[in-house]
């Protein structure tokens, strides 16, 4: 037996390569920087929206508009991920100019994360059985999809709702039902729905692949560091990588020994590695989230990110 289906069917996922949603979307890349992308989420201490608490001077500022020419700059990554949270508005006129900012850096925005924003607090939960909610739910994620569509966006991250502790009522089937309705409107707007292991039903892999199964269309966004519990994650991990269209190569806590920066929270390497003998080929998007670490320089958190995805992709 070897590795790859050593691992499938050691996580009760006897899947052949082809018959999975990862294996049809990609050719293969020319460079592994082709494969790699980054979102807002790395360096959300330098945007006024998201910065720490405690903090009144934010140094080197960032906004939507310089992230383009950042991470082309800093890193001579192409493609980029935008959050909801770093939005100022979604006005014709600011999404004009944010366009302009990605055409004129030669970027390519591959997705848009739907959470909430400053300008717009009431999110959204797919899964609620209180049917004015969940189509107000609905409404909110086309609103977002109008303006990732418009910016160009290759994808977009809808969280399926039900979290944990705060809405009891949530169910898998009112995530089918809710997926299954969206599916022609982001068809309609020439854009992928992918849903991560983020922050409720979904965060049970079983409910998440139920979820993508339910919906065809439909991808994973694996997330290495939303499990949190590294006893269960890779093989949770396991079950969701054959269905992705994006993984989320988050990293946790750093030290900084000596100048030189250890991650402490999972085994990384460990993670990308997975990905790869499970067959995936699309992109990883760098990010990072844990406690504010005021000591950590996340310009080196973000190049350490990668170059260890670049050490372990094929």
């Amino acid at each position: 037996m070897n590795r790859r289906n050593f691992i499938f069917q050691s996580s009760g996922l006897a899947l052949t390569a082809m018959a999975t949603p990862s294996f049809a979307k990609f050719v293969p890349a020319k460079d592994k920087m082709d494969r790699i992308a980054m979102g807002t989420l790395l360096f959300r201490d330098r945007f006024k929206q998201t910065k720490p608490k405690g903090v009144e001077t934010i140094k080197n500022e960032l906004t939507l508009m310089d992230i383009p020419q950042h991470h082309r700059d800093m890193y001579g990554i192409k493609k980029i991920e935008f959050w909801s949270e770093h939005f100022e508005s979604l006005d014709q006129g600011y999404l004009t100019e944010l366009k302009k900012k990605i055409k004129a850096a030669k970027c390519e925005l591959l997705d848009v994360q739907f959470d909430s924003s400053q300008f717009d607090k009431t999110g959204y939960d797919l899964s609620t059985s209180d049917e004015d909610k969940r189509r107000a739910g609905i409404d909110h994620v086309k609103r977002w999809m109008d303006g990732a569509s418009f910016l160009g966006s290759k994808c977009v991250r809808v969280n399926p709702g039900g979290r944990a502790g705060r809405n009891p009522q949530g169910t898998v089937e009112n995530c089918i039902k809710s997926f299954t309705e969206l599916m022609p409107y982001a068809k309609s707007k020439n854009l992928t729905m992918i849903t991560a292991n983020h922050t409720g039903l979904e965060l049970n892999a079983d409910n998440h692949v139920a979820i993508i199964k339910g919906t065809p269309g439909l991808y994973t966004e694996p997330d290495f560091g939303n499990y949190n519990n590294v006893n269960i994650m890779y093989d949770n991990l396991a079950k969701i990588i054959p269905y992705a269209y994006i993984v989320s190569a988050k990293v946790g806590t750093f030290t900084n020994v000596d100048g030189k920066l250890e991650h402490t929270s999972y085994d990384f390497d460990k993670c990308v590695q997975l990905s790869e003998s499970l067959g995936f080929k699309g992109n990883y998007m760098i990010a990072q989230w844990s406690g504010y670490q005021p000591d950590i320089d996340y310009e080196k958190v973000a190049a350490w990110t990668i170059e260890h995805v670049k050490a372990n992709i094929k």
